[in-house]
Parts: structure tokens; sequence; C-alpha cells
């Protein structure tokens, strides 16, 4: 998992942390991300590029683990596409999908209190 590699450095340091990547964890899980994708998708459709990935890759770089997508591209052994064929995913990503997997995401339903 993307994730992994950030928190990682964090998590013997504090339960908010732990609690923070479990979030993560679940929000970015391929499976779910998938499945919601399908579901949810409109006009796009998954051929060789499965929508995880592409989150994926977003990922890493919102994360500033790559300066950029094509740079994330290019580090991934296993894309299955082109760069362009990335940036066409990317390109025609609705906000309306973006807003279905953020208010479906398991983070959206957490509340913090503090004792």
């Amino acid at each position: 998992m993307v994730m992994d590699a950030v928190v990682e450095r964090c998590v013997e340091q504090s339960l908010v942390t732990v609690m923070a990547r479990l979030a993560l964890q679940r929000t970015l899980e391929p499976a779910w991300i998938d499945e919601l994708f399908e579901r949810a998708g409109g006009t796009q459709y998954t051929r060789e590029l499965l929508f995880s990935t592409t989150v994926e890759l977003m990922s890493v770089v919102a994360v500033g683990l790559r300066p950029s997508v094509h740079a994330a591209a290019k580090a991934c052994k296993d894309l299955p596409v082109s760069v362009q064929a990335l940036y066409d995913k990317i390109r025609r990503t609705t906000p309306r999908w973006c807003g279905r997997w953020c208010s479906k995401a398991p983070c959206a339903y957490m509340t913090c209190s503090y004792p």
C-alpha cells in the first residue's frame, strides 16, 4: 500500500497516526476503490487500467514520494498502459465520481473526540 511508506515512520510515535493509517488503508483499498468505480464510474470503464492504480499513483504524488504523475508512472514497473492513457483516465475523472468516493470513504464517517 502506498501510504505504508509514509505512515510507517510515525506509527510507533502516536495513537492518532495509527488511527489515521487504518482509515487511509481502508479508504485506499484497491478492491474497494475499483468496486465503487464500477458502480459510480458513469461513462468511464475499466479495460486495462484499474482505477485503484490511478489513485495509487496520484497518492504517491500527493504525499511527496514522487514529484509528478509522470514520474510516478515511470517508476511503476507494472503499469499496464502508457503514460498518456493514464493521463487520459485522470482527465476524464469527473468531480461527481470524486465526490461519491469521498462521501463513501470510511474516514468520512469517523469523528474525533478528545478526552
